[in-house]
């Protein structure tokens, strides 16, 4: 795997408390074609409710008639369906004990029945995956077209069986469909559960996300990784931050030293991920070069299933005050900050939408737009400029609750670092013709 990390500015100020960001970069090689691959265990919880009928419930049996036929033989499939109760679709195992044509049946027997209780499904499916937990984990892969109306709908609760759930190694995706789901809520699990969040807005759409998903999740590169920042000065440990919505904690080392730890989960292969750590530095009383610490970097590859880890030295360059004064920001890390704060506003004009409030949701990325218009290097963010331009027009001319979703979506993503290849972007954004 591939890492890089770079800091907005290469010298900072003598005796004066200073901010410095941090762009680490991690690419995961692609795989090659492995039939004797690791197992994956990947359970489905379909929403079968009664707003699932017709379109979304065909679209999603077809798209799970798709994945069954592209998964191998080690690996396990099982299948959650859910109303106002949840019961057990397809019982999971491994792919070469199941009958191919009973699973296909099974699939398309699933009929939409009556409320929404979420969680009844979801803790079903996280019982189903702990008991076929596989070397490389396993994978939730959540389908839902309604808000909650039944079992647990606090969003803190909700994420707090994510994030448990990741601690067994069980990663949580999810997919809204259409437009009367809780985009809070689903984005909530994704994001304690380090797997992606998705919209569907139209049958089509969840065929080909579902597809993209679960490609993804039967493709994975890197598993279980993990950034610990190991500060040399203890104090330095509560000035150490991120600029995006990622779950982080402090624990301690074997020598009892204190460590932020953030969880990266796992990283398909191909992907680019970004993370921003913001450091807090007070004055340091000397010129030249000073060692933060260490970034550490532990992860295990596949298809071997070695672990690996990387150390990295943080270091900053203590200079003059001519030095600082002539100083040139990161161009690269400037960039991933500007679509960071981006992605915020994004999140803000969503949730101005969500309460019908069209002016406050175009003024915010309307303010957004001209800010970076008007930087000396705006070529670096055209394609943000770009995607901000369309993103007005949608909401002047969309349904508020559709433009709502889409930029949940695309902030989800980018807030947590996911969305930085093209690749991947163009799945979200590429399927909004505003």
């Amino acid at each position: 795997m591939k890492f890089s990390a770079n800091f907005d500015f290469d010298v900072i100020a003598l005796q004066q408390d200073e901010t410095l960001t941090c762009l680490i970069q991690l690419e995961a090689p692609m795989a090659k074609e492995d039939h004797d691959r690791p197992a994956e265990c990947l359970i489905p919880v379909l929403d079968r409710s009664g707003s699932m009928r017709g379109e979304p419930i065909n679209a999603c049996k077809q798209a799970l008639h798709t994945l069954v036929d592209r998964m191998k033989p080690q690996d396990t499939f099982g299948l959650i369906a859910f109303d106002d109760q949840a019961n057990i679709a397809v019982p999971a195992r491994s792919m070469k004990d199941h009958d191919l044509a009973t699973v296909h049946q099974l699939i398309e027997s699933i009929e939409p029945g009556g409320t929404t209780d979420l969680s009844a499904g979801y803790l079903l499916g996280i019982d189903a995956a702990k008991r076929n937990l596989q070397l490389t984990g396993a994978s939730l892969l959540l389908l839902s077209d309604g808000h909650v109306n039944a079992g647990i709908r606090d969003l803190t609760k909700i994420g707090e069986l994510a994030r448990s759930a990741r601690t067994d190694r069980i990663t949580s995706t999810t997919i809204g469909i259409g437009e009367g789901y809780d985009e809070r809520l689903l984005a909530a699990i994704a994001t304690h559960g380090s797997g992606n969040h998705r919209f569907a807005h139209t049958s089509d759409d969840a065929i080909s996300i579902l597809s993209e998903e679960s490609g993804d999740l039967l493709n994975k590169s890197v598993i279980n990784a993990f950034l610990r920042i190991v500060p040399n000065d203890p104090d330095l440990i509560n000035r150490i931050g991120t600029l995006q919505d990622v779950p982080k904690w402090i624990e301690t080392n074997h020598n009892n030293d204190p460590l932020v730890v953030i969880p990266l989960g796992d990283i398909y292969a191909g992907e680019t991920r970004e993370l921003l750590v913001q450091f807090h530095i007070p004055g340091i009383q000397c010129l030249g070069e000073h060692a933060l610490g260490d970034f550490l970097i532990d992860f295990v590859t596949l298809p071997k299933l070695e672990q690996s880890n990387i150390t990295w030295p943080i270091c900053v360059n203590v200079g003059s005050v001519d030095q600082v004064k002539s100083r040139i920001p990161n161009p690269t890390v400037t960039t991933a900050m500007l679509i960071t704060e981006s992605a915020k506003v994004q999140r803000e004009a969503s949730e101005h939408l969500r309460r019908g409030n069209t002016h406050e949701a175009t003024k915010g990325i309307q303010e957004r737009l001209d800010h970076m218009s008007n930087l000396p290097n705006r070529e670096l963010v055209e394609d943000e400029i770009a995607h901000l331009t369309k993103l007005i027009k949608g909401i002047e001319q969309q349904d508020a609750n559709r433009m709502s979703k889409s930029l949940y979506e695309d902030s989800a993503s980018n807030l947590r670092g996911r969305n930085r290849d093209q690749v991947r972007q163009q799945r979200s954004r590429g399927k909004r013709d505003f």
